[in-house]
């Protein structure tokens, strides 16, 4: 655990211009592009951009397959706007962290502290136990799968007659409904949307142009969405976003994610050291046990033993990953027009980063 810490200490702390040793990476992009070209063709994926960047420099970034599979439009990864899915969360808990920077926010208040009028719950929960899923709320509202007209209004409502399933801490349980609460919390403190404050603390600071909220008026940038309908790839149905800024509904290009990445990876670009650390650093249950998960962020090591923290997404026409790599210094954002896929894009995407690894220890 301290050699984790101490990872993320120097390398948050440390801005990559101070680098000057320069590696080149063809070989491992050379067999990356062929690794892809055989994944989307074996996945029957319409179109994939992936971008990897190295002490903060762009290293790989290369459009595979259709925006559009009826114009063949091909995939630019500084240009199209895929879904980004859950990686907005990321977002989110950067947007809060600024605002516990600001002194607008304690992590460890309860969430009834900021909204006197949410109805009271068996046990209080805090904004770092919302953060990392481990506050006992269900994944989704109850309403919301089942009422399509479920919204904003409707949120203390359902609130109330939506019980916890498990004291706070004792487990850890995906919640987008936690997000959304999240979300509220920041609007209080920011006298803002949601939208108009993660802009404000995040994308505009990053000066990212390509990421904004999906409100379903689409450009010629933005990629088709699909889905799997009776075994072949079809045009995804709507998608319901205008209650989802704070879990998802975020459109981005991949070049725009790994500049976002990378601001989680070297601190003072939108947030200081040890707020990053906060972030990042695994909550832990009451029995001691390790959740893998921060606030907005999952930390574990991968499949090769190597340290990392990030996020994936899946949402209606979209996949998405963006994985950091602190000791490397490695980040990589993969995003996808197509909802499900038969491999675990997980561990492929490990497979394809361990050669890069590899390189990097190799010349350390």
């Amino acid at each position: 655990m301290r050699s984790i810490l101490f990872i993320l200490i120097f390398v948050i702390s440390s801005p990559y211009k101070l680098y000057s040793q320069k590696l080149s990476f063809d070989k491992e992009n050379s067999k990356t592009r062929n690794k892809l070209e055989q994944f989307l063709k074996q996945n029957n994926v319409p179109g994939m951009a992936v971008t990897i960047s190295h002490k903060g420099s762009i290293i790989f970034s290369e459009g595979f397959g259709y925006t559009d599979l009826i114009n063949k439009t091909k995939v630019d990864p500084s240009k199209t706007k895929f879904r980004i899915a859950s990686i907005t969360k990321t977002i989110t808990a950067a947007t809060l962290g600024k605002l516990v920077e600001l002194d607008s926010i304690d992590f460890d208040k309860t969430a009834n502290f900021y909204l006197d009028s949410l109805p009271k719950k068996k046990y209080d929960f805090t904004i770092r136990q919302l953060g990392g899923h481990v506050s006992g709320m269900i994944r989704d509202p109850s309403e919301e799968k089942f009422n399509s007209s479920y919204s904003r209004k409707d949120f203390y409502r359902v609130f109330s007659l939506d019980e916890l399933e498990f004291e706070p801490s004792t487990k850890i349980q995906y919640s987008n409904y936690g997000y959304k609460l999240l979300g509220l919390i920041v609007e209080e403190k920011c006298e803002m949307s949601i939208v108009e404050c993660q802009k404000k603390y995040v994308i505009d600071k990053l000066g990212i142009k390509n990421t904004l909220p999906d409100r379903g008026i689409y450009d010629s940038s933005t990629t088709k969405f699909h889905s799997i309908c009776n075994k072949q790839v079809a045009i995804s149905p709507p998608a319901k976003c205008s209650f989802k800024y704070a879990e998802g509904c975020y459109l981005s290009t991949s070049e725009d994610l790994i500049t976002l990445g990378n601001s989680y990876l070297y601190s003072n670009r939108i947030l200081n050291r040890e707020t990053l650390k906060q972030l990042i650093k695994s909550q832990h249950l009451k029995n001691g046990d390790k959740t893998n998960y921060g606030v907005g962020f999952f930390s574990s090591t991968d499949y090769y033993g190597n340290y990392y923290y990030g996020h994936e997404g899946r949402y209606v026409g979209g996949l998405s990953l963006m994985y950091i790599y602190p000791k490397e210094e490695l980040v990589v954002v993969c995003l996808i027009n197509l909802d499900l896929i038969d491999k675990d894009l997980k561990s492929f995407m490990q497979e394809i980063l361990f050669r890069y690894i590899d390189k990097i220890h190799n010349n350390s």
